[in-house]
């Protein structure tokens, strides 16, 4: 999903009589191919095809589409199957797609098939980030669910990513080294990962779902104690969770709460190739303080039991919502000082805050029948707003506050969403989620009730 960032890369130009570097086409028309570059820290696929100027200069914004456009299909179709034919097999099928799509990117001979390799690309991570997601979650205790969040996530992707890439500083070499480093991870899927029980639980695969829970208590080192489960529903199809009304009304809040992560988070990551500095060095900021602020949460998330999943949402979009309020201002007055990397990383880490609640909310209040499949209609929702994150970054070569404007007014519909609508959910006992008769969505009635579960 990062490697956009790189794929696109393109520095500033300038041709051998002219003295500034600018990113101006009208100069690199005039330069009949004999082109300076200012610091080609990266072979770039973009670079690679042309992808600069004139009628080329898109297809960077149809690299990540096409990309997109996989992922919005993937976790859909996945999360469905998942739910039908176990977690396991459809996680390892996405990862094993990923990896091999992700090999044969180095190697495709022209840019045509790129974009249709990179689409499968797509589609797998759509799987993965659905069905591996929700797999992992209904493995872990309500209190480490934060936790996984914390120590595995986009800023650790993304440091990776930049050190392959500084690395191999090539898209072809830097994609067969991408796919070679996520291989563990299917070993594991594999070999290690037992079926979730929530989900054998719900298949009526009683003595399966106790084999599997004995597993998961080897791996971690504990006696195995029965686990009481609750009786469930049938799966539900999407068209049954629709007409499922508090259901429904969940789902439109959770839509809402990804799609804006979505595209403001891919808008603002797909940008941050072009603030000035060294390439390699911005996106090691981004990275390490993103990292580093996951481990904040998981701590204030664990010690202060007030902090709560409405909490974390709103309190992070309000700050996003000032931080590029902040930076259209610094935009529109041609302001590049380095306050504006620091508010622009204040602002990305925040984005990556609501990111976390998104997943959270969407895991922790659906019941286990639909819970991906209702995951996957929220992902397919953020992929829509993933699709139109590049034409954003279009736009900011026409108007250069573009981006920053757009998060700015998609945060405060999501805040004003959010706020008067979002189900608490902190702490809930995945097994006992069910869509009966509860308290009006986002009470204090609806925490003691789920609590009183957990306790059951």
């Amino acid at each position: 999903m990062l490697f956009s960032i790189f794929s696109n890369y393109v520095p500033r130009w300038k041709c051998e009589e002219e003295e500034q570097f600018a990113k101006n086409c009208s100069s690199f028309d005039r330069c009949n191919g004999v082109v300076i570059w200012e610091d080609r820290a990266f072979d770039s696929a973009a670079l690679d095809f042309g992808w600069v100027c004139g009628n080329m200069a898109y297809l960077q914004q149809l690299f990540s589409q096409v990309q997109f456009a996989g992922v919005l299909l993937g976790t859909f179709s996945f999360g469905a199957l998942s739910d039908a034919f176990g977690r396991k097999p459809i996680a390892t099928v996405a990862l094993a797609l990923g990896i091999s799509m992700n090999f044969i990117t180095g190697i495709v001979p022209s840019w045509q098939i790129l974009l249709i390799v990179r689409f499968f690309v797509g589609l797998a991570i759509g799987g993965t980030l659905v069905v591996v997601c929700t797999f992992v979650m209904e493995m872990l205790l309500p209190q480490q669910r934060m936790a996984l969040r914390a120590f595995f996530n986009w800023g650790v992707a993304r440091l990776a990513v930049t050190l392959i890439c500084y690395g191999f500083p090539d898209w072809r070499t830097a994609s067969i080294v991408c796919a070679l480093v996520a291989a563990p991870a299917l070993l594991i899927v594999i070999f290690i990962f037992p079926e979730s029980p929530n989900w054998l639980h719900h298949k009526g695969k009683t003595q399966s779902m106790i084999d599997s829970e004995k597993k998961i208590a080897k791996w971690a080192g504990v006696p195995y104690k029965p686990v009481a489960h609750k009786k469930i529903e049938h799966a539900k199809t999407f068209c049954e969770m629709i007409k499922t009304g508090g259901l429904f009304k969940r789902l439109i809040v959770l839509w809402t709460m990804w799609f804006s992560a979505s595209i403001c988070g891919y808008a603002t990551d797909l940008n941050s190739n072009t603030i000035s500095g060294d390439l390699y060095w911005t996106q090691v900021y981004f990275s390490v303080l993103i990292a580093v602020s996951k481990m904040v949460l998981v701590v204030v998330d664990a010690n202060f039991p007030g902090f709560s999943r409405r909490l974390l949402h709103q309190g992070s979009q309000v700050v996003v919502c000032i931080c590029f309020l902040v930076l259209t201002v610094m935009s529109i007055k041609e302001y590049t000082g380095p306050m504006l990397l620091v508010v622009y990383l204040m602002g990305t880490v925040f984005i990556e805050y609501t990111w976390d609640a998104c997943y959270l909310c969407a895991v922790e209040s659906m019941e286990t029948s639909c819970r991906a499949s209702a995951t996957g209609s929220c992902s397919l929702v953020a992929r829509i707003g993933a699709i139109c994150a590049p034409t954003l970054n279009h736009l900011n070569t026409i108007w250069p506050p573009s981006v920053f404007l757009a998060v700015t007014i998609v945060g405060v519909i999501n805040l004003f969403v959010s706020y008067f609508f979002l189900v608490e959910t902190k702490n809930v006992n995945l097994d006992n989620v069910t869509m009966g008769e509860r308290p009006e969505e986002g009470s204090p009635m609806l925490v003691k009730e789920q609590k009183t579960d957990d306790l059951e």
